[in-house]
C-alpha cells in the first residue's frame, strides 16, 4: 500500500551550527528531527480536519427521517471517529508512530457506544488487551475492523441487556490476536456476511492484515476474530 505520509524537502544549510560541545550537529540527526516534527504537526492537522468533519456530519443527523439512511449516515461517523481517535492518540503518543492498542480500543468502544442511540448504549463493553504498541498502518483497518465488530453486536445481537467483550492477545508468530464477543442472539441459518456493508468492509480490511475474518455462532452468543501483524 503507498506511504500516504509525503514529506516536502528541507533545504540543509552547507555550513551547520556547532553544538554546545563544540562539534557540528549530525545531519542525519537534525533530519530526523525534522522529520518528526512535520509528521507530528501533519497528525495534528489530520485529527483537527476530521474532528471538523464529525462535526459538521453530526450537525445533519437529526433531519435525517428514513431508519436505513440514518444507520448508514451513523456508520459513517463511527468510521470517522475511529480515524479521528487514531490520529489523536498518534500525536499525543510523542514517537507519531505507534499507539498503544488497548487504550486505542478501549477509547474507540467507549466512541462507538455513545454513539448507539436507545438503551444499547447502556450495553457493557470490556476491554482486555496484552501490552501491544501498534503501528499507523496496522491500527487504521484493525480499529475500523473492531468498529464494524462492536456495532454488528449492538444492531443485531440484543433485544435486551447483554454483554460485548473485546480481547487481543499476543501469540508466538509475530501476530496477535483481536477477539470480538457477545452473548446475544446468534446469527441467522446461512447468514451471508457479503449482505451487510459493515461485515464485508471488515473481511476486506482482515485480507490487509494478512487474515481472514472468523465468525462463529450459536445460541450463546457471537465470536468474531481475526489476527493481525506486531
Amino acid at each position: 500500500m503507498p506511504n500516504p505520509l509525503r514529506f516536502q524537502p528541507v533545504a540543509l544549510p552547507a555550513d551547520r551550527p556547532a553544538t554546545g560541545s563544540g562539534a557540528p550537529e549530525d545531519p542525519i540527526a537534525e533530519r530526523i528531527r525534522e522529520l518528526e516534527a512535520e509528521l507530528r504537526e501533519l497528525q495534528h492537522r489530520a485529527k483537527n480536519s476530521l474532528q471538523l468533519v464529525i462535526s459538521l456530519l453530526k450537525l445533519q443527523t437529526g433531519r435525517i427521517r428514513d431508519p436505513d439512511a440514518r444507520a448508514a449516515y451513523e456508520q459513517t461517523l463511527v468510521r470517522i471517529e475511529a480515524l479521528a481517535i487514531l490520529y489523536r492518540q498518534l500525536h499525543e503518543s510523542g514517537t507519531g508512530t505507534h499507539v498503544n492498542l488497548g487504550r486505542y480500543i478501549e477509547s474507540l468502544a467507549d466512541a462507538v457506544k455513545h454513539g448507539t442511540p436507545g438503551g444499547l448504549a447502556n450495553v457493557p463493553i470490556e476491554v482486555k488487551s496484552d501490552p501491544i504498541q501498534i503501528g499507523l498502518y496496522e491500527a487504521m483497518p484493525l480499529g475500523l475492523i473492531t468498529a464494524e465488530l462492536i456495532t454488528n453486536s449492538l444492531h443485531h445481537a440484543f433485544p435486551e441487556q447483554g454483554w460485548i467483550r473485546v480481547s487481543v492477545t499476543q501469540e508466538n508468530n509475530g501476530r496477535a490476536r483481536l477477539i470480538v464477543e457477545d452473548n446475544g442472539r446468534a446469527l441467522p441459518a446461512g447468514f451471508d456476511t457479503t449482505a451487510e456493508d459493515g461485515l464485508m468492509l471488515a473481511e476486506a480490511l482482515a485480507a490487509q492484515l494478512g487474515d481472514t475474518l472468523n465468525t462463529e455462532s450459536d445460541a450463546a452468543g457471537t465470536t468474531a476474530s481475526v489476527s493481525f501483524p506486531v
